[in-house]
């Protein structure tokens, strides 16, 4: 057992090739041709695409070329880098823009060649997937919110939701808020905001909905952030309004930016994804169906890393920052 362990991962590397009635042989990598892997990504310049990105890099090796191709997030730019790199490369790494559009494509180019989707996935699609678990990540912050002593939590959500890792972060909300808080109608407490207004319109209408919420006779006690960009809003918010974060109001973000990046959000109950592992994981299983193409695909879920609110005071100095890379997270989204 422990040989053909040993012989598989050689497999995976390209080291060395099964061949029937045969056995195991050294592969005579001199003369295989260059391999080619897509790496189509919405872009690169920020994370958590350029973490991806390197690990995705790393752990392919220098016997495979990495063909990089960006889609700025449209259905029509991602369906022009498909059909490029089903046509010139022998494997596809692809963060998947969800619109529906693309499905017929995506599924035709699964059942020709290696098709690897990560950190989110369109429906309908067979395909290698290495993703963050949004469903029992997302569970995982709230459970510590009620644990604390939250039951009235929102949820602060983009619109339109069509990738996969957003409606599962969504579902997981209305499922703990019904199981677990008792909620009849969680639904009450969410708050969606259109990614096509600008920073300062979405700011407004992020603070707009958190003098709404705090407003009421049963007041909110807690905030769950879809995401980077919907934090620094609603810190902004709470500068401006005086919300003093963690004594007045909790903040829980899920957001794709590693811990010892953000200082300012000490003060917020952070879910951070593990991108470098996630890339590592891809890289991998794009190797193996490479060297193995009759492995089937699978699905691997990776929880979130959790980090607890430290003490930690927002001064009004810091809202010209959470402004600034706030706007370019969204910018990238």
């Amino acid at each position: 057992m422990t040989v053909h362990r040993a012989l598989t991962q050689l497999q995976s590397e390209g080291w060395v090739v099964r061949r029937p009635k045969v056995g195991t042989v050294v592969a005579d990598r001199s003369s295989q041709p260059e391999t080619k892997v897509a790496l189509i990504f919405g872009g690169y310049m920020h994370l958590p695409a350029a973490a991806y990105a390197g690990s995705i890099e790393e752990s392919l090796g220098e016997d495979i070329k990495l063909i990089p191709l960006t889609t700025s997030n449209t259905a029509a730019t991602e369906a022009r880098c498909l059909e490029t790199a089903a046509a010139e490369c022998d494997a596809i790494i692809c963060y998947p823009t969800g619109k529906p559009e693309n499905t017929a494509l995506l599924q035709k180019i699964s059942a020709s060649m290696p098709l690897l989707f990560i950190d989110c996935t369109p429906d309908n699609v067979e395909a290698d997937v290495v993703m963050t678990d949004n469903f029992g990540s997302i569970i995982m912050g709230l459970k510590h919110l009620h644990s604390i002593g939250h039951t009235r939590i929102a949820y602060f959500m983009e619109y339109p939701h069509q990738v996969s890792s957003v409606k599962e972060r969504y579902a997981g909300y209305l499922e703990f808020m019904k199981q677990d808080i008792g909620a009849s109608d969680p639904d009450r407490w969410v708050r969606r905001f259109s990614t096509t207004m600008s920073w300062d319109q979405y700011c407004d209408r992020v603070q707009e909905v958190v003098v709404e919420l705090l407003s009421e006779s049963n007041p909110v006690t807690a905030i769950a952030c879809q995401q980077d960009a919907t934090m620094c809003a609603v810190l902004d918010a709470c500068v401006h309004l005086g919300v003093s974060i963690g004594d007045e109001l909790a903040v829980l973000s899920f957001n794709d930016i590693p811990a010892g990046l953000q200082p300012l959000a000490r003060n917020v109950h952070r879910l951070v994804q593990r991108p470098v592992e996630l890339g590592h994981i891809i890289a991998k299983r794009a190797r193996l169906r490479l060297n193995s193409p009759t492995v089937a695909p699978q699905t691997v879920r990776l929880l979130t890393d959790f980090y607890p609110a430290a003490p930690f005071t927002l001064t009004k100095s810091a809202q010209e920052f959470i402004k600034t890379r706030a706007a370019g997270i969204t910018q990238s989204q």
